[in-house]
């Protein structure tokens, strides 16, 4: 029996692959479905191809609407250069593509989702017959899913009026199935307490750490940047005055600030211009990158990132980290934040440490 992996991300698609090893799935058993947007796709691709982890990796813009095997490359030229149109990539057509995915697969013995209120993905979890989902982390999101969950709340707190008759449309005029499953199994790095329908299995990366590799090491610290501006957590004016801080706080070392594909380039630029700091954007999720292609750092810092946790499991003592705390935090995030930091209180030790004070 097949199992199904949804991801939008390379870091979705990386905990895919410490599942997939966790659960015991061969590679021929595994169906990949990757529904990444126009700058996460590349990096998808990429990941999916280096690592050869999967029977079939199926791009969900690609899978072909009218006829055959959905999960084969089409060969019809005429077809191709149809369903190639920009038209036909909307998401208005994912609905007919995962139907045709899920009649042709049948039951399905696992479905792993990264994204656990993608609608889409939820779609499929719910039109195919499966023994299980299992939700994927995606950031430190899974904490205040598994929050809400727990409190009964199906959809999330202070959606937008927009966002929510957008959904109820793709329901009505698409026929979506967004419904979240009734009981969920989270495969998590992070020590959280579920409903007494859900289930966690711990990840501690137990595959990508015995696959570490012997890299050079760098003495510049890697600062993870984060859209925490962009997303209106803080404003931009704070977080620069946070870098500044934190740039005294290593005032004898470089720092290298690595860059998310979700900030801004024009803020990007400023942290370059106005910061003079390196700026740097990975090909993998860091993760990856630290262990299998290098350079490895010898302090590794951030805000809040869940690089931060998976990077504590995947190289222990052998890495410092530092997490420096943000204040001014804009509501409604200050309780989500908030239970990230008391979630890196558990671990604190000596080569992970929670900085207040800089």
């Amino acid at each position: 029996m097949k199992s199904v992996f949804l991801v939008k991300t390379p870091l979705q698609l990386l905990n895919a692959i410490e599942a997939k090893h966790y659960f015991k799935l061969s590679s021929g058993d595994c169906i990949l479905i990757i529904m990444g947007d126009r700058k996460s796709q590349p990096q998808l691709l990429m990941l999916a191809s280096d690592t050869q982890e999967w029977g079939k990796v199926v791009t969900l813009n690609n899978v072909n609407m009218f006829y055959g095997d959905p999960l084969d490359i089409i060969s019809n030229s005429i077809v191709k250069k149809i369903q190639q149109l920009s038209l036909f990539k909307r998401s208005f057509f994912y609905v007919r593509r995962l139907n045709r995915i899920s009649k042709y697969i049948g039951n399905a013995k696992y479905i792993f989702m990264g994204y656990t209120r993608y609608i889409y993905m939820n779609h499929f979890a719910n039109i195919t017959q499966h023994e299980k989902v299992i939700l994927l982390d995606d950031g430190v999101g899974a904490i205040e899913y598994a929050k809400l969950r727990k409190q009964g709340v199906i959809l999330e707190p202070n959606i937008r009026l927009k966002t929510r008759v957008k959904r109820y449309g793709k329901v009505f005029f698409q026929g979506v199935k967004g419904g979240e499953a009734e009981n969920v199994t989270f495969f998590t790095a992070y020590d959280i307490s579920v409903d007494k329908n859900d289930q966690v299995v711990r990840n501690d990366f137990s595959y990508l750490r015995s696959n570490v590799n012997a890299l050079t090491v760098s003495d510049d610290v890697f600062f993870i940047g984060s859209p925490l501006s962009e997303v209106s957590i803080v404003s931009q004016e704070n977080y620069f005055l946070y870098l500044n801080k934190i740039k005294k706080y290593f005032k004898n070392k470089t720092i290298v600030y690595i860059a998310h594909r979700r900030e801004s380039p024009k803020k990007l630029e400023l942290i370059k211009s106005e910061l003079n700091l390196k700026v740097v954007l990975f090909d993998y999720p860091i993760e990856y990158q630290l262990a299998s292609i290098g350079p490895r750092p010898k302090i590794l810092a951030s805000f809040v990132s869940s690089a931060l946790d998976s990077c504590r499991l995947i190289f222990g003592d052998e890495l410092k980290i530092i997490s420096f705390t943000l204040d001014d935090i804009i509501d409604p995030y200050v309780e989500e934040i908030g239970a990230v930091y008391e979630s890196y209180k558990s671990y604190t030790s000596e080569s992970f440490n929670i900085v207040s004070e800089y």
